[in-house]
């Protein structure tokens, strides 16, 4: 599972901590009407306060560490002259506690009251993450109008330690430990995308997937357009539409519906949100298998419906799947217009060109098969099925013929041309086209069809959309004997590759 939008965290998660630990009454702009806690009465408190500035104003982690012990010593000393003023109290412990989360394992896991410089019960364990949490909760019930204020400071230094090691733990794939540590940053901010997207990725890796759709949702849902979120949400939606997929696909009956719609409709808002994507074209198919899996195939035309009314703003891969979909879905027509845009597009694509002959046969145009088998078969010359289209439009046009001179000549056609087919010394297939932004990979079958043996040169062209080449590469066979079959593998890099073609083996 990819988690290319954890590189950014630091910087995301240091931008969340603009006010973290300032006190309410300080916060420049964006206080709420009547949100005040006075934090010099009794004059105690006022003194804390100062200690406080201390303990931030530190030079090192010593001297903060000295302030904040001293600092939770005259909190815990006669508290009761505080009662008149529970707010400002818990104020200050709250400030203490976030200062505390500088401290490397103060906050991801419990500790003692001795430890944070508390006299009383000084054994007693204390886990900073639950007491911070109760004071703002106290804070809240004393001041109600500083809920708002209150809330933007959860996301403080303990809530980032907490949330730091989640995402970390993470990484180093130690998904006991992740879920641990996002679990307890949840209980300072429980509306924070990273800790629903760490619990949706370790519950994804215990085959929990109905509990990390539900979380990869609520990424989405609080991530909404904030920007520094965009990688979180955009792999969210993306895990989301998958996994209720797979789980569409294993599904029966009403279970299997309902999660094909829901599929779908992350499949719809995946592509509404992306549609650059290198991936969208195969988000295209998911979306139009969601569909089928939940009985909708009336909406599967929705689906490339975008290309049809805006064929320009669509690159070749988008049409050549849309008319894949649409001729599953039994649309010759809208098959037709889709594998046409996209050989406009690209005049390598070859997938598009065989799918456009396969279709125009399908549909009784056999004199319009000629030109997408010549273009298919300049770039495929050893493809026994790239000859077979030209051999199976003589066929229909024998069929068509109206006088039997006519008929003569087109089933000569047709029997030259498969008898071309059938005789080529070499058959090859295409494995697999990788392309992408500048590095693509072409793998071909190779097949010794003469008896004779051969050992071939495959010599590819990789060029861009209108067909210049860019780059070029060899590979040999090596001997090959009647019958053998070779694969081979050809890399290039290069920017705007759009297909290949190779040179006919002879």
């Amino acid at each position: 599972m990819r988690l290319t939008s954890i590189a950014g965290a630091a910087s995301a998660l240091a931008a969340a901590l603009a006010f973290a630990g300032t006190p309410l009454a300080a916060q420049p702009g964006g206080v709420s009407s009547g949100c005040a806690i006075d934090q010099n009465n009794p004059k105690d408190l006022g003194l804390i306060a100062f200690k406080l500035q201390q303990a931030r104003a530190a030079a090192n982690s010593e001297g903060r560490v000295k302030a904040l012990k001293e600092i939770d010593k005259e909190l815990d000393t006669k508290p009761e002259r505080f009662a008149k003023n529970p707010a400002g109290y818990q104020s200050m412990l709250s400030q203490s506690l976030m200062l505390w989360g500088l401290e490397p394992g103060m906050a991801t896991a419990p500790t003692t009251r001795g430890a944070l410089g508390f006299v009383t019960n000084p054994t007693e364990p204390y886990d900073i993450v639950v007491e911070l949490d109760k004071s703002f909760k106290a804070q809240a019930a004393a001041v109600p109008a500083c809920e708002a204020e209150l809330t933007a400071g959860r996301q403080n230094e303990v809530w980032l330690a907490n949330t730091r090691a989640a995402l970390d733990a993470m990484q180093a794939q130690k998904m006991d430990s992740a879920e641990y540590y996002a679990k307890r940053a949840m209980i300072l901010v429980g509306t924070s995308p990273y800790a629903h997207y760490v619990l949706a990725n370790t519950a994804n890796a215990k085959n929990e997937k109905k509990a990390a759709i539900m979380h990869w949702g609520h990424v989405i849902k609080y991530a909404g357009a904030d920007s520094n979120y965009k990688d979180l949400k955009n792999n969210s939606q993306y895990y989301m539409a998958m996994t209720q997929l797979e789980l569409a696909s294993s599904a029966q009956g009403a279970e299997a519906q309902s999660l094909g719609k829901e599929a779908a409709e992350s499949f719809k808002t995946l592509l509404a949100e992306q549609p650059g994507n290198p991936d969208a074209s195969n988000w295209m198919n998911n979306w139009a298998d969601a569909l089928t899996l939940a009985k909708d195939t009336a909406a599967i035309p929705g689906v490339y419906a975008a290309l049809l009314a805006n064929p320009d703003n669509y690159n070749d891969l988008m049409h050549t799947m849309g008319g894949v979909i649409a001729t599953r879905a039994n649309r010759s027509d809208d098959a037709l217009k889709m594998f046409t845009a996209a050989t406009k597009k690209n005049v390598v694509a070859r997938d598009a060109f065989r799918n456009l002959a396969a279709t125009l046969y399908g549909k009784d145009q056999f004199e319009a098969m000629v030109e997408p088998t010549r273009k298919l078969v300049e770039m495929d010359p050893n493809n026994y099925d790239a000859w077979m289209f030209f051999a199976y439009s003589a066929q229909g046009m024998a069929r068509n013929a109206k006088t039997p001179v006519v008929k003569k000549a087109w089933t000569d056609s047709l029997v030259k041309y498969q008898t071309y087919a059938e005789n080529l010394p070499a058959k090859v297939d295409v494995v697999n086209f990788t392309r992408g932004n500048e590095n693509v990979s072409v793998q071909l079958s190779v097949e010794q069809v003469a008896a004779a043996g051969g050992n071939y040169t495959v010599a590819v062209e990789f060029v861009d959309a209108a067909g210049a080449v860019i780059a070029t590469g060899t590979e040999s066979t090596g001997a090959l004997k009647k019958g053998d079959k070779k694969n081979i593998t050809i890399k290039a890099t290069g920017k705007n590759i759009a297909g290949f073609r190779y040179k006919a083996l002879k």
